[in-house]
């Protein structure tokens, strides 16, 4: 039964006329209980009213539009339409442990179930992120399997990764259904009304095994993703990435990937040179934070510009030594 649904409202207004006649028939006909029966009976007619009035006030504003907006009071979205960003960051900071410790959580926000990820996201915000309240952060998606990462791999990728500059990670792991256009358009805006993330110049991280997905992504979205990593996977190839959009940056860490466009970076292999490399790899492409206000709902897609991005975060000295591959 919806919240705001005029069935839910009718049963509401029923209860509250059959409390009140109950109380009013039963008033004088039980003398030797009158003292316990009456004022339970009129609280609870007052609480039917009050109830009867509060989903008539909301059916017509529109604050809560779903049993998941009233009684969830973890890391979802706020309701109505209100486009403010950070709109979660009064929750953050009370699951915070301290101001400089990453925070990890599962990301829930209104509608989420319609976007075929088989979990919730799974987001890191950045150390720091609380100290700097006016402050806009760069993000890396990243496109995972079921069996490719477990949460375990993707908390130590994180960490491993946060040397290489501060950045939102949000970890998903999309069906083999998902439309490109939720990847591209839908997760990133409802990101921008959540946390206090910029709405371009991010980076993509997939496994090769899924880079038909982050090809189509990467072209849905080129100014949001202009730089693309792929995690390697022996049974695929590279090769499906020809053509992707000028200027896009591209790192492969498998050592015999195939051609792409742009002749990609190859990450140094190692112990870790699967996620954690391509994560450092994929922070390192994205600007620093913005102190300054900065376009944060996404404006309609246009044309794009690459020499109109940011500069990049100079690559750490613990990470890969890559060099951008972007026009200037």
């Amino acid at each position: 039964m919806s919240l705001t649904g005029i069935p839910l409202l009718a049963l509401a207004t029923a209860a509250t006329i059959a409390a009140a006649c109950a109380t009013a028939y039963g008033w004088h006909r039980t003398p030797r209980a009158r003292l316990l029966l009456r004022p339970t009976a009129v609280l609870l007619t007052e609480l039917l009213v009050l109830l009867t009035v509060g989903l008539a006030v909301n059916r017509h504003e529109q604050f809560y539009t779903s049993w998941h907006d009233l009684l969830d009071t973890g890391a979802t979205a706020t309701t109505g339409h209100d486009d403010r960003p950070g709109q979660l960051d009064r929750w953050l900071a009370h699951q915070a442990t301290g101001p400089d410790t990453p925070i990890t959580f599962d990301w829930r926000p209104t509608g989420w179930q319609n976007w075929r990820l088989g979990t919730p996201p799974t987001v890191v915000v950045p150390a720091g992120y609380l100290r700097h309240p006016g402050w806009r952060y760069p993000a890396v998606l990243v496109v995972g399997d079921d069996d490719r990462w477990n949460p375990t791999e993707d908390q130590d990728a994180a960490h491993a990764a946060s040397s290489a500059g501060p950045a939102v990670l949000v970890f998903t792991r999309p069906a083999a259904t998902v439309d490109p256009g939720v990847l591209a358009g839908t997760v990133p805006l409802s990101l921008t009304r959540d946390l206090r993330v910029t709405s371009h110049t991010w980076a993509l991280v997939a496994t090769t095994r899924r880079q038909a997905l982050a090809n189509a992504i990467v072209h849905t979205a080129p100014d949001r993703y202009p730089a693309l990593a792929l995690v390697d996977d022996t049974t695929t190839r590279t090769a499906a990435l020809a053509g992707l959009p000028a200027g896009e940056a591209l790192a492969v860490t498998a050592p015999a990937a195939g051609p792409a466009t742009g002749d990609p970076v190859r990450l140094a292999a190692g112990p870790d040179r699967g996620l954690p490399a391509a994560l450092r790899w994929a922070c390192q492409q994205t600007p620093a934070p913005l102190a300054a206000p900065a376009p944060l709902i996404p404006p309609p897609q246009r044309t794009r510009h690459p020499h109109h991005h940011p500069p990049a975060i100079p690559p750490s000295t613990a990470g890969a030594h890559v060099t951008r591959q972007r026009p200037h």
